[in-house]
């Protein structure tokens, strides 16, 4: 089987991991083919001290023509490059799913890949289970909502907040709404939020609370999807980056899981 080439849009905590990922766990199956950061003046030397193509411009990256291309920075790479990839022959990786609240974006990244047949994965980032989420959905009558449990710290600074510090000392809820409202108050914070949302009732339909809880010292997020004859919670507790308390190792690994299932002959759903 032909090695896959990937191209890395995001060079972060969380793209290092990926990067580091892909060449420890998929040699042989998936290369880098290279990366590209919209800061590449503080990034170049670390990219290539790794042994990966620091990308001069997005079209350098596509004129590489790789097999996929991996989105791991933010919302705003998805709307303004998605499109483009798929456009140009390749296969979409998506982290920032939040990006996809946007029922426009979403229509768009679709669009693109039905008519130049290409795929957007979806990654499960922090979170998991969307399989039996989406059998649920499936069967119809479906409601769902996700608990969200954070420390301050990895809070503090979002929209939603107006600029007010978390307190150190008690636990408060501080949102409950819509997955919908949810990334556009904390669009760092719960990208999976609006992934298990569209893995099932969609994003205004899923009930989204988060709590500050100080002291803490993993993100918990709690997914309780059910219809009239079955209930599924799906809960995981998973340690915050350490350079990037927004967000999970997870995240990177997801990728790693999700092309590794993509290169294998038995699929799991």
């Amino acid at each position: 089987m032909r090695e896959k080439r990937v191209a890395v849009i995001g060079y972060g905590a969380l793209g290092k991991i990926l990067t580091g990922g892909i060449r420890e766990k998929l040699n042989g199956i998936y290369r880098v083919s290279g990366v590209w950061e919209l800061r590449m003046d503080l990034v170049r030397e670390a990219i290539e001290r790794e042994g990966f193509k620091a990308y001069g411009s997005f079209e350098e990256l596509l004129e590489d023509r790789p097999d996929y291309v991996v989105e791991i920075a933010s919302a705003q790479a998805v709307e303004a490059y998605g499109t483009k990839v798929l456009e140009a022959g390749c296969d979409l990786v998506v982290t920032s799913v939040g990006a996809l609240a946007d029922d426009g974006l979403y229509r768009l990244l679709r669009d693109a890949a039905r008519s130049g047949g290409r795929k957007v994965h979806l990654t499960s980032g922090a979170v998991g289970g969307f399989d039996v989420l989406k059998t649920i959905a499936a069967m119809g009558g479906a409601s769902g909502r996700i608990e969200n449990y954070k420390a301050p710290a990895s809070l503090n600074g979002a929209p939603h907040l107006e600029g007010r510090e978390l307190p150190e000392d008690r636990q408060e809820r501080i949102f409950d709404g819509t997955a919908r409202e949810a990334i556009v108050g904390f669009p760092k914070n719960v990208n999976v939020a609006v992934a298990s949302a569209l893995a099932s009732v969609g994003v205004d339909r899923m009930r989204v609370t988060i709590d500050s809880c100080p002291g803490m010292e993993d993100n918990v997020h709690k997914i309780v999807v059910e219809n009239h004859s079955v209930t599924a919670v799906v809960e995981i507790a998973s340690r915050p980056d350490a350079d990037n308390p927004k967000s999970s190792v997870m995240t990177a690994w997801s990728v790693v899981a999700l092309l590794a299932n993509l290169a294998d002959p038995v699929q799991f759903f």
